[in-house]
């Protein structure tokens, strides 16, 4: 997948803007808002997959539980018991009334289940893939999969330069990473490469480790709210993973 002039394979050194990295939600995301508040900037997505948008598209059973109805920017954090200080900021400029309203400026409505967890009234993921690639596409973003990047070079203060799992190499002005979480030394080589350091990850919404074969039956179930003791410790109550 190739729009706006550039090759299906870059061979030769191309010179672009904005490079992101990742075709995910987030990645995408970030190079429409990107595109259209700058238009006259060249605004790339590398995706290492076949295919873009691959997790919204199973999101949700298939139907991709967009966001949540909650609006107010602490009590949506609260839920993170790992982030809630680090996501207060970022939910006060951008939070699921803002989501809900870039996606309805688009044509694409969304409804609010009992629980709170909101989808798109087609029950379908594929309307906010359609939804994502078309906003890519009208703000002028190449969208390009089958393309990882293998290593990242800063040439200067004003620059990176990529190669890319083809043979070929691109230059940019602005470097995003967009690849998801660092499960692996591997798939955080790239920010390491760039001076970065990585916290190691440990589980957040949920953080049981627990062997017994039976409890792989509950998987896929949705509760309201739960209550778990531990030995003689106090009764900790959760609420609905978002």
């Amino acid at each position: 997948m190739a729009f706006h002039g550039l090759p299906a394979k870059l061979a030769a050194v191309i010179e672009r803007d904005v490079i992101i990295v990742g075709g995910g939600a987030a990645g995408v995301f970030a190079a429409i808002t990107c595109a259209e508040a700058c238009p006259q900037a060249t605004v790339t997505v590398l995706e290492r997959g076949p295919q873009l948008l691959s997790k919204v598209r199973i999101s949700g059973g298939g139907r991709c539980n967009v966001t949540h109805a909650c609006f107010d920017p602490r009590e949506l954090s609260s839920f993170y018991p790992r982030g809630a200080q680090a996501l207060l900021g970022p939910f006060a400029r951008f939070q699921p009334s803002d989501t809900i309203a870039w996606f309805e400026s688009r044509g694409v409505s969304l409804k609010t289940e009992p629980d709170g967890r909101m989808f798109p009234v087609t029950d379908c993921s594929r309307t906010i893939v359609n939804c994502l690639v078309q906003s890519a596409r009208l703000a002028g973003v190449d969208l390009l999969v089958n393309h990882g990047v293998e290593k990242a070079t800063r040439k200067d203060i004003a620059g990176f330069e990529l190669v890319l799992s083809t043979g070929g190499t691109i230059r940019c002005r602005r470097l995003m990473l967009a690849t998801g979480g660092c499960r692996t030394v591997a798939l955080g080589q790239l920010a390491t490469l760039l001076g970065h350091t990585l916290e190691s990850p440990v589980p957040s919404l949920f953080a049981f480790q627990i062997a017994d074969p039976g409890l792989k039956e509950l998987a896929g179930i949705s509760m309201e709210s739960v209550e778990v003791s531990l030995n003689d410790r106090p009764a900790m109550r959760r609420v609905p993973c978002l």
